[in-house]
């Protein structure tokens, strides 16, 4: 059996101001691919810009915002990444705004088993019981998906039903 590793991330500060209390440093845990990348290149050494992401698997969807000019040092139990969170705003191609705040990553590596954690055991070992369990999520999506559909169907109470002899006609959604 393979393993995955992935990296959990701990934020410190929240738009800048440092987070007071370890609790709530650990409320802001987010796992996922850790990359840490040369984003300007500076032939003179450590006068290169580097980029830290952390990622969903497919590598494209960033599961906090990037650090710009991060530094990454080495600790006791895992890495400090710190640099300058950038927060876009709007959605335009042009005129890119953000909001860029200093953050630090608290990072340490997370091993998972390829066949579920490390705990459930080899949850995948008999391929009957992974048949049962794809049949139960299916059906549990099946009755979810006729519930939607018909909530989706019902007609709301206030409308009323539609008389061509009170329509005015002059309102393309009012009956």
């Amino acid at each position: 059996m393979s393993t995955l590793i992935v990296y959990e991330v701990f934020r410190t500060r929240f738009e800048g101001g440092k987070l007071q209390s370890v609790e709530a440093i650990k409320h802001t845990r987010r796992v996922g691919n850790l990359t840490y990348m040369e984003r300007i290149y500076d032939p003179r050494p450590g006068r290169s810009i580097y980029l830290a992401t952390l990622t969903q698997p497919d590598g494209e969807t960033y599961v906090i915002p990037a650090l710009d000019r991060a530094r990454l040092r080495k600790i006791r139990g895992g890495i400090l990444i710190s640099g300058i969170e950038v927060k876009p705003r709007g959605i335009g191609s042009k005129n890119i705004k953000s909001d860029d705040y200093p953050q630090t990553w608290f990072c340490r590596p997370v091993a998972i088993p390829r066949g579920g954690f490390e705990d459930d055991g080899d949850r995948y070992g008999n391929p009957a019981e992974s048949r049962r369990q794809a049949r139960e999520r299916e059906l549990a999506q099946t009755i979810e998906a006729r519930n939607i559909a018909e909530t989706l169907t019902k007609r709301p109470t206030r409308r009323m039903p539609y008389d061509p002899a009170t329509a005015s006609g002059l309102s393309p959604g009012h009956f």
